[in-house]
Order: C-alpha cells, then structure tokens, then sequence
C-alpha cells in the first residue's frame, strides 16, 4: 500500500510541477543590442524594457520592432505588447485566468498563448492582432509548451509522468507522440521544414534534435548542456541557448557544439533563461532574474 501511495504522490506532483511549469519568480526582460560580424556574434548595451514587479517573461518577437511577453498584474498574469521605438506597452489580456506563451501564429494575424484557468485547465488560445474576441483551439490534451509548424500543426509538450512531445493536427484533433522526456524549448528551425526539441535521455545525458514530420525522422544535432532548457532560433540558422549567467551559440554549419558568446555577469546582470531574437537579428531579448 505504502509503494502505491508514494507512486501516487510522485505523480500528483510531477504534474503540479508541470501545470505551474511558468513558474512565477521574479524576472525582467532586457533587450540587448545584437550584432554579427564574421560568423561571431556580440551582445551589448543591456536595457531593462519592463521594469515591473514580479513575472515579465517568456518574449517573442512578432516583427523587428515589436515583442510580445508574459507579464503579472494583480494576481495574474496576462499577454503584453510592446513597441521598442515608441516604449509603448499594450495589455492584450486581461481575464480572470492567467496567459502564458505568446507567440505569433504563421498566418500573422494572432497572438496565441496557453491560457491557465483556475480550474487547472491549460487551452491553447488565440488573440487577434487587431483585437476582438480570443478563438480556443480545442483539445483533450494539457499542453504546456508548444511551437507552430504550419497553419493546423502544432508540436506540443504535452503534460505527463513522464511528459511527451506530440505532433497536434488542430484540424482533426489528432495527436501523435513523436518522443517522451523533452524539454520546454519547441522552435521550428529557420529554412528547414523541421523542428528542433531538447532531448533528455537520462538526468545526465540531455540531446538538441530535430524531427522532420514529413519522413517522421529524429536527427541528433548536438549533445545540450546539462540543465540548459532554453534554445532559440535566429532567422540566420544560429542557435542560442542559456545556461545559468552564460549565452551560448551553436551553428550546425559551422560549430561541432556550443560556444561562448556572452556572460551576463560582464554586464553586472543575474541568471538568464528565455531568449528571443528579432528577425532582423539586431535585438536579443533575454530575462534575467531578479535577485
């Protein structure tokens, strides 16, 4: 009896754990300058763009000059956008629930997030850029992090013990388990018809793949850094991956693993962890905690 309880438990919180996976510590955003000469990039001139108490995080560029982020208010947290040359800030949420995830949708016209109900559902969303009323994409699976393939597929890493990442076919519903223990990071990969995941084989040995949904093939690309779960993709084909105060670069035409590119301790900030890249490759943003 005792062995079933403690199963039991372990579950119950393994999936709390991933239901609050956007943990609400407090963090800011800073936008660093991005330029790239001879294949090597370089970070500079760090500005805090949020400057609010507790939870900014999570930023996703939509275009050049404009992000969108999760950030707290009263309780709970909402989607906000914000412009960098004007600094004007616009709350494109503000429900009972909290959202979490932003990012643009392929066909440019929403915003979509998860959105965390109160009653712990977790439901993929859709706002309008232009506004109006937010459209629910349906499903029987949690989902906690994602990133779109096309206009009606989404992967997704789907809630569990153990969690799994899952092809999502939004316009029949279907899902298709493609691998089980990935990380947070689903990012489509710049010029390819792939998308690249975090894969963590055992507590030591954590891989970046790509899977190729076509010929349904997992590619290894590099081995991660241990306890490293935020990657993203520049326009340009180049990887960026944090780990603790370090930026790292990876570039699989060029690089056999990660480089250095940047430690945020250089610039008297705290411990990274997202990172977001403007299409133009001039800005990077990336949280820092609050310490």
């Amino acid at each position: 009896m005792s062995r079933i309880i403690t199963t039991v438990l372990t579950t119950i919180v393994l999936l709390a754990k991933f239901s609050v996976g956007y943990a609400q510590s407090s963090t800011e955003i800073f936008l660093f300058e991005l330029t790239k000469e001879n294949g090597n990039f370089k970070m500079a001139n760090p500005a805090n763009i949020t400057n609010n108490p507790g939870y900014d995080n999570q930023p996703s560029f939509i275009n050049d000059n404009e992000l969108v982020y999760a950030a707290t208010y009263d309780n709970q947290t909402d989607i906000v956008r914000l412009n960098l040359e004007s600094k004007e800030k616009t709350r494109m949420t503000n429900t009972p629930s909290s959202e979490f995830s932003p990012k643009l949708t392929p066909d440019g016209k929403y915003i979509s997030c998860i959105l965390l109900d109160r009653n712990g559902s977790q439901t993929l969303v859709k706002y309008p850029l232009k506004g109006g009323e937010p459209k629910a994409i349906p499903s029987e699976q949690k989902i906690g992090y994602y990133c779109w393939f096309d206009k009606k597929t989404v992967f997704s890493f789907v809630l569990g013990s153990p969690p799994s990442l899952q092809e999502w076919n939004t316009k029949n519903s279907e899902f298709k388990i493609i691998m089980m223990n990935p990380g947070r990071s689903l990012s489509k990969i710049p010029g390819e018809k792939t998308i690249s995941f975090i894969h963590k084989e055992s507590d030591d040995i954590w891989y970046v793949n790509s899977y190729d949904p076509l010929t349904d093939k997992v590619t290894y690309l590099t081995e991660c850094i241990k306890g490293a779960e935020d990657m993203v993709w520049a326009s340009d084909g180049t990887a960026f991956l944090s780990d603790q105060k370090k930026i790292y670069k990876f570039d699989p035409k060029v690089d056999n693993g990660w480089k250095l590119m940047a430690d945020m301790e250089s610039f008297d900030l705290s411990t990274a962890s997202r990172l977001a890249i403007s299409p133009d490759l001039k800005w990077m943003a990336v949280v820092i905690d609050e310490e």
